[in-house]
């Protein structure tokens, strides 16, 4: 059985999306996250969905930070590439797939 990273990393991967930050409400992206995680009675409240009771741009944004999508990747040395538009992705295809 996929994990709930996994099946979120592959809806990202699938958008081209490097960074969360990228996810504009409205676009593909997160209208296929936005079906995931409504479509899950565990997932999204339906309140949120309606955005009676929060926004849904804002709960995907937290739940993908509780997966772990907003930390940067480990091995990249980040003083080394500060400021730098060629610096690696945190993620890429291989950071999601363990790599």
């Amino acid at each position: 059985m996929r994990t709930e990273f996994e099946e979120v990393r592959d809806i990202l991967i699938k958008n081209n999306i490097t960074d969360i930050e990228e996810i504009e409400y409205g676009s593909d992206a997160f209208s296929d996250l936005f079906e995931y995680f409504s479509s899950d009675p565990d997932g999204m409240p339906y309140g949120v969905q309606k955005a009676r009771t929060g926004m849904p741009d804002e709960w995907i944004y937290e739940r993908l930070c509780d997966l772990g999508f907003d930390k940067p990747d480990p091995a990249v040395n980040h003083d080394k590439h500060q400021g730098r538009e060629d610096a690696h992705s945190h993620l890429d295809e291989e950071a999601f797939n363990g790599n």
